[in-house]
């Protein structure tokens, strides 16, 4: 797990992989400077709303005459709601037809009760004033089919502000719808109920009811108003009781449009999704301009990358649109002469707003409140193209470093395995050099400095395995004579040393020259066996026969000794070189013999299972420790005592048996028996095709 998380033991490719994710971090970083830069966006954007609300307002409070001219009336003046007149077009006709209203029938005001509901909006055009009144009322009483003298109708109270407050008074007109078309207002005078021509109304009957447009005569703006419906259906029996409660606190009161607040508000030059409300100081709506909505949110044509840096998906939630009282913090804050900036959030939307509330004041008293909005998409679509120019920019240097690494360890990779390729062409399973390893020309970098250490390495140890693998036979040529002359000496005196004690240390010495002999007689056959696999080549032959034959000529040559063959499942036909399996099989049965209980045989068994034979030679005797089970198979290692050896023993038998194992490309181990009576040599190997070479 340590070496997992430790660069010092990854390999090149791995290192180099990790260079590549670090490079990962450069757009993450920048986007986290892309976050900070938006924040830094925002600050700068609600500095810039308060600049501008700031400026705007201060042109506002110069003109306080047409805050004064709405005739906005004080809350304290009426517990009802307040009555919005809208500007109309100049197009308007009254014809008892709502067609001019659609703009504002969603701001039309109703009164309901059980069996009926009254339906009202206001307007101004030319300082006249528009009521369209609609009734839902299923049984008309017309006036010329009375019952009792009753008649459904209208009765509209209104205040209007005279020059002095002593001037202000309510006053009253009603209206009977006949048939439809034009209707007759009526006033009270003295009294009597009489026609006002200055009026002018138009009566449509509807399925459930009708409905009626009035306009007023030009000048009279009232301060308060309230229509009371008159239905002799369910009032009949209530002496004609009004709907509404009555006295002036029940009055509606108007909020009037100031059309130059209006014009103000249309010449301005706003920004794209940027919108202006300007207030009353109740909070009340004098007049909006402008759309936070944005025409286009897409960032690329490219639709993948539009989806992965797509500006805000979800459409904007307008709490404020169609509006006409406007309450929050921020607007208290600006009613109390305090200037405030934020941005609003929604939970349900990726939009925000940017909000500046800034105080109309003139002589310390507020006036009004202006409010700037403005959709910080835009700041965000800002930030969505400057990601994407960064994505750009760092996808392309992303790609130019991918390739410049890509083929940088490429290259290095590829020489490195050709290194190692070259390495392993001159070194034989042996692990001996075939041939010195060939330079190629150099380019100068570290790779080449390996190439050229690696060249003299192999060149030194080309050489130096040379020496050693010619040693042999050199000792053998240069010392048999020297040897030999010694021998024939020590025999000559021998023959002619008549004293017991000088007899006894000559044939010491005859003996000591033996054992020289011995072991120059058997490093030459270690070498010649090394020789012979240069050429050896499989042959396919019957190795049931061939086992049968070597284990015979055992048997014949050592009658001391006892050998057991046991063949189990074993396909005949194998492909080995029959010359070195039957030295390797030699050396086994030799070795064997060495540490074998003379009263058990020597038990040679082959087996194979699907494609997979073990040979094993099996001998009762000493066991072999753990520890020396694989240092057995070393040249020139030996582990038997004095009280096992029975003759010179350089450690070379069993070296050489792994060296003919390994050219079938075989495995030899070694094995105590489960009871620990004995050892047992195994030879496993797969067979192989007959013209295989090693």
């Amino acid at each position: 797990m340590i070496k997992l998380f430790s660069p010092s033991s990854w390999n090149l490719k791995s290192k180099f992989l990790s260079i590549l994710l670090l490079i990962l971090l450069i757009p993450l970083a920048s986007i986290g400077l892309l976050k900070e830069i938006e924040n830094a966006l925002f600050e700068q954007l609600k500095s810039s709303l308060l600049l501008s609300s700031k400026m705007l307002a201060e042109q506002l409070s110069q003109n306080e005459k047409w805050f004064y001219d709405s005739l906005l009336p004080e809350k304290n003046k009426s517990s009802s709601k307040e009555l919005f007149v809208f500007p109309l077009n100049e197009n308007f006709e009254l014809d008892g037809y709502f067609e001019e209203w659609v703009d504002f029938e969603k701001h039309r005001q109703y009164f309901n009760t059980k069996n009926h509901s009254m339906g009202l909006l206001l307007g101004n055009l030319e300082r006249h004033l528009f009521l369209s009144i609609q009734i839902n009322d299923p049984h008309l009483i017309y006036k010329n089919a009375q019952v009792q003298g009753l008649a459904d109708g209208l009765q509209i109270d209104f205040e209007t502000l005279g020059l002095k407050p002593k001037d202000t008074q309510i006053q009253s007109i009603y209206l009977s719808p006949t048939i439809s078309g034009n209707v007759s207002v009526l006033v009270k005078n003295n009294h009597a109920m009489k026609i006002d021509w200055r009026y002018k109304a138009s009566w449509i009957a509807t399925n459930n009811g009708y409905s009626i447009e009035i306009k007023f005569p030009s000048g009279i703006k009232p301060q308060l108003l309230k229509v009371t419906h008159k239905n002799v259906d369910r009032e009949r029996q209530k002496n004609y009781q009004s709907i509404n409660s009555s006295g002036r606190y029940a009055m509606n009161p108007l909020v009037w449009p100031s059309q130059k607040i209006i014009n103000f508000s249309k010449h301005l030059a706003l920004k794209k999704a940027q919108r202006i409300w300007i207030l009353d100081r109740q909070g009340r709506v004098l007049t909006s301009q402008g759309k936070l909505g944005l025409s286009s949110t897409k960032v690329s044509s490219n639709p993948i990358l539009q989806w992965l840096l797509a500006a805000p998906a979800k459409a904007l939630i307008d709490r404020r649109a169609n509006a006409l009282h406007l309450d929050s913090v921020q607007i208290y804050r600006a009613q109390r002469g305090q200037a405030s900036t934020f941005v609003e959030r929604y939970k349900n939307s990726d939009q925000a707003v940017a909000i500046a509330s800034y105080p109309i004041k003139n002589n310390g008293e507020v006036l009004g409140v202006l409010l700037l909005e403005e959709n910080v998409a835009k700041v965000q679509l800002l930030q969505k193209k400057a990601l994407l120019n960064m994505f750009a920019v760092a996808l392309a240097i992303f790609l130019l470093v991918i390739f410049l690494v890509y083929w940088y360890v490429s290259r290095m990779v590829s020489r490195i395995q050709h290194l190692k390729s070259s390495i392993d062409q001159v070194v034989d399973q042996q692990g001996r050099m075939k041939e010195p390893l060939q330079i190629e020309d150099l380019q100068g970098d570290e790779i080449d400095d390996l190439y050229a250490a690696f060249y003299q390495m192999g060149s030194r140890l080309y050489d130096y395995n040379d020496h050693l693998e010619k040693l042999a036979s050199r000792l053998s040529h240069e010392l048999r004579t020297p040897i030999a002359i010694v021998r024939s000496s020590l025999d000559n005196l021998l023959i002619s040393c008549n004293d017991a004690e000088d007899r006894i240390i000559i044939q010491r010495a005859l003996d000591g020259n033996q054992r020289l002999g011995d072991i120059i007689n058997r490093m030459k056959q270690a070498s010649g066996v090394k020789d012979a696999m240069q050429t050896a080549s499989l042959e396919k032959v019957n190795f049931v026969q061939f086992l049968t034959q070597v284990i015979s000529s055992y048997q014949s040559s050592f009658k001391d000794y006892s050998f057991k063959l046991s063949i189990n499942q074993l396909d005949k036909s194998q492909n080995i070189a029959p010359d070195l399996f039957a030295e390797m099989l030699d050396k086994l049965i030799s070795n064997a013999m060495s540490f074998c209980d003379p009263s058990s045989p020597i038990v040679i068994s082959a087996e194979q299972k699907d494609k997979l034979v073990c040979l094993k030679v099996i001998n009762k005797g000493p066991t072999i420790d753990k520890k020396n089970r694989k240092r057995i198979f070393h040249s020139l290692v030996s582990i038997r005592n004095k009280q096992q050896s029975t003759g010179n023993n350089l450690g070379l038998g069993l070296y050489v048996v792994k060296l003919i194992a390994e050219f079938h490309q075989a495995k030899v181990k070694v094995e105590n028996l489960q009871d620990d009576s004995g050892v047992a040599f195994c030879i496993l190997w797969q067979q192989v095709d007959c013209n295989a070479k090693s």
